[in-house]
C-alpha cells in the first residue's frame, strides 16, 4: 500500500493540508520545530485509514477537529499492488463533525461513481480485504511514534499474527474454555450423581422386601378367600340346616295329622278286597262261601248288583292310602337330608372350635350331637353359630384389611423400586457422559500440548527471522558495535557486545543506544509484517526514529535506510531537522499550522 496524496481540512492542527504527487519510493521528510504540526501529517494519514489516530481512539474522536471548527474531513488516495506490473488506486474519505456523525467512504479510482463500501464497518471490512492491514497491525509495524520506540509486547496480537501463531493461540484459547466448560459440567454430573446416591440412601430399599411382600400378599389374599368360603359354607349350611328342620317339622305333622285316615283307609281297602275276592273270585271255597251265603241271604240283590264296586271301593282306598303315605316318606327323607346336613354343620362347627382355639363346652358339644336328630330348635341353632359367624366375620374383615394394607405396601415398595431404576438409569447415563467428557478432555489435552508445541515452534521460527532481519539494521544504526540479538519467546531482547563477547541485558546500555536497538527490532517487525501478510509494497511513518541518533548515526541511517527492504518502498520520516547532504524523494516543512514549504 502507497500513499498517493492526501487531501483534508480542519484536522487537529491544520485547517487545510493538501500533499499531492507524492513519491512511490524514497523517503518523504517532514521537518518543523515543536508544534508545527508535522506529527499531524501521520495521524491525519491514520485517520483517514482506520477512522482513528495513535493518541486517539474512537471515544474521543472529537478532538481530531481543529480548534474552532464544527466539523473535519479528509481524503486519502493509494495504490495497492495487483500484480508485478499493474498497480490499483483506490480512494478512502471520511467525515467527522462535532455531533459525532462519522461516515467513511471507499472506492475505486477508476469507478467512483460504485464505491466499494460505505459507513464505518464496511469501510474497516473491505480496506482490511484489500490492505490485510488492520489498526492495530498498523500501530505496531508500519506507524512508529517516537515515544513508542521500546520492545513490542510479545502478546500484542501483530506480533501473534506475523509469528502465524494467533490462530493457534485461538485455537488453544477454545481447547482450554472447552476442557473447563466439560470440567465444570463433569463437576455438576459428579454433584447430581452425589444427590442421586445420596437418593438411593434415603429409599433405603431391601432386595428381599418386594418378594417378602408378594408372598404375604398371596398368603393373605388365599387366607381371605378361605375365611370366604368358610363363611359362605357355614352360612348356607346354617341356612339349609333351618330350612330342612322346617320341613321335617310340618312333614312330622302331616305324618301324625293322618295316621288315623290312613288306617281307616287301609282297613276298608282291605275289607272291599276280602269281600270282592269271597263273592266273586272264591264263592264255593268254606270261609268264603260263608260270607258269600251270608251277604245273599240278608242282601239278596248285593251281590249280583253291588260286587264289582267292592273292587272299586278297595283300589279307591289303596290308592288313598298310598297318597297318605307319601308324607311319611317325605318326612323319612327329611329325616336323612337333616341328619346329613347336621353332620356337615357339626363339623364346621368342630373345625370353627379348632380354629378359635377353644374348647367346646357341654352343653355345645351335646347340641351339636344332637344336630343330627333334628332336636335342636332355630333359636338354638342361632344361639350356637352367632359366635362363630361373629368370629368368621370379623376374621373376614381383618383379612380384608390386611390384604389392603399388603396392596398398598406392594404399590409404593414397587413405586421405590421404580424410583430407584430411574435413579440408577440416571447414574448410568451420567456416568457415561462422565466417561465421554474424560475421553473428550484427554484428547484436548493432548490437542492442547500439541498446539502449544506448535506454537513454541513457530514463535521460534519467528524469532529467528527477525533476528536475520535486525542483524542487517543493526550494524548500520549502531556503528557495527553491536552485530547480533538474542530475542526469546516472550520477545525479550539481549544484545551481543563484541567489546564483552556475550549477551548483555538492555539496561546494562546506555539509553541512546537502546532506542538503536528497539528502532532496529521495529524495522525487522515492518519487514515481516510485509512479508508474512501484505505481500506488496508497503509504506511506514517514523516519527523522530533518530531522536537519539548523533548526526553522523543519523546521516549515514536515513542513507541506508530507503535499501533496507525492497517491500518498505516509501518511508516517511518526521523529524525537527535534516542533515543538509541527504537528498530525499519530497521534504516538507512544517511551520505551526501551515506548511510553508514542499520539495
Amino acid at each position: 500500500m502507497i500513499i498517493n496524496s492526501i487531501s483534508a481540512k480542519n484536522v487537529l492542527k491544520f485547517e487545510k493540508l493538501e500533499l499531492n504527487d507524492i513519491p512511490e519510493e524514497g523517503i518523504i521528510a517532514i521537518s518543523g520545530f515543536n508544534e508545527s504540526g508535522k506529527s499531524t501529517i501521520g495521524e491525519t494519514i491514520c485517520f483517514a485509514l482506520f477512522g482513528r489516530t495513535f493518541s486517539i481512539d474512537d471515544k474521543k474522536l472529537k478532538k481530531i477537529i481543529r480548534w474552532g471548527a464544527s466539523e473535519c474531513s479528509v481524503t486519502l488516495y493509494f495504490t495497492k499492488n495487483t500484480t508485478d506490473t499493474e498497480n490499483e488506486q483506490f480512494a478512502i474519505s471520511r467525515m467527522l463533525d462535532f455531533a459525532g456523525n462519522h461516515s467513511a467512504k471507499l472506492y475505486n479510482v477508476n469507478d467512483i461513481s460504485n464505491p466499494i463500501a460505505r459507513g464505518i464497518e464496511s469501510v474497516e471490512k473491505a480496506l482490511y480485504d484489500i490492505t490485510a492491514i488492520k489498526f492495530e497491525e498498523f500501530i505496531e509495524s508500519f506507524y512508529l511514534a517516537q515515544r513508542e520506540i521500546t520492545t513490542p509486547h510479545p502478546h500484542s496480537y501483530t506480533l501473534k499474527s506475523m509469528a502465524g501463531i494467533s490462530t493457534l493461540e485461538h485455537c488453544y484459547q477454545e481447547v482450554l474454555q472447552d476442557i473447563e466448560k466439560d470440567n465444570n459440567l463433569s463437576d455438576e454430573i459428579k454433584q447430581q450423581t452425589a444427590a442421586l446416591k445420596e437418593e438411593i440412601n434415603e429409599l433405603d430399599i431391601d432386595a428381599l422386601q418386594l418378594d417378602s411382600l408378594v408372598s404375604e400378599h398371596n398368603i393373605a389374599s388365599q387366607n381371605k378367600t378361605q375365611t370366604d368360603s368358610t363363611l359362605t359354607e357355614y352360612q348356607a349350611n346354617i341356612k339349609e340346616y333351618k330350612t330342612i328342620s322346617t320341613k321335617l317339622s310340618r312333614s312330622l305333622s302331616k305324618k301324625e295329622s293322618g295316621s288315623f285316615s290312613r288306617f281307616l283307609l287301609f282297613v276298608l281297602a282291605v275289607v272291599s278286597l276280602i269281600l270282592w275276592f269271597s263273592l266273586v273270585m272264591m264263592p264255593g271255597e268254606p270261609v268264603h262261601g260263608e260270607i258269600s251265603s251270608l251277604l245273599q241271604s240278608n242282601f239278596p240283590q248285593f251281590t249280583a248288583t253291588y260286587s264289582p264296586y267292592l273292587l272299586y271301593i278297595s283300589a279307591l282306598s289303596a290308592i288313598l292310602f298310598l297318597l297318605l303315605w307319601l308324607p311319611v316318606i317325605g318326612h323319612n327323607k327329611n329325616i336323612k337330608t337333616l341328619d346329613i346336613s347336621g353332620i356337615k354343620l357339626s363339623q364346621k362347627m368342630h373345625k370353627l372350635d379348632i380354629a378359635r382355639a377353644i374348647d367346646a363346652d357341654e352343653l355345645r358339644i351335646k347340641k351339636m350331637n344332637q344336630l343330627t336328630t333334628g332336636q335342636v330348635s332355630e333359636e338354638e341353632i342361632n344361639n350356637f353359630t352367632q359366635d362363630d359367624l361373629v368370629f368368621l366375620t370379623q376374621q373376614q374383615k381383618n383379612q380384608h384389611d390386611q390384604v389392603i394394607k399388603l396392596s398398598s405396601a406392594l404399590v409404593i415398595e414397587r413405586e421405590r423400586i421404580k424410583q430407584l431404576n430411574e435413579i440408577q438409569k440416571k447414574i448410568t447415563e451420567y456416568q457415561a457422559q462422565m466417561s465421554e467428557i474424560e475421553a473428550k478432555n484427554k484428547t484436548r489435552v493432548l490437542s492442547s500440548q500439541l498446539l502449544i508445541g506448535a506454537t513454541k515452534h513457530l514463535s521460534t521460527c519467528f524469532n529467528q527471522t527477525l533476528r536475520e532481519h535486525v542483524s542487517k539494521t543493526l550494524p548500520l544504526f549502531t556503528e557495527s558495535r553491536y552485530e547480533r540479538l538474542q530475542i526469546d519467546e516472550d520477545l525479550t531482547v539481549r544484545i551481543f557486545s563484541n567489546n564483552k563477547y556475550d549477551f548483555m541485558e538492555l539496561d546494562e546500555i546506555s539509553s541512546g543506544t537502546q532506542r538503536q536497538i528497539m528502532l532496529a527490532v521495529r524495522l525487522a517487525l515492518s519487514q515481516e509484517m510485509v512479508r508474512r501478510k501484505v505481500h506488496s509494497r508497503q509504506f511506514m511513518i517514523l516519527d523522530e526514529p533518530f531522536a537519539f541518533f548523533d548526526e553522523e548515526r543519523t546521516e549515514k541511517s536515513l542513507q541506508e535506510l530507503p535499501q533496507l527492504s525492497q517491500d518498505l518502498t516509501q518511508v516517511w520520516v518526521i523529524a525537527q531537522t535534516f542533515p543538509d547532504n541527504i537528498n530525499f524523494a519530497k521534504t516538507i516543512i512544517c511551520e505551526r499550522d501551515i506548511i510553508q514549504k514542499e520539495a
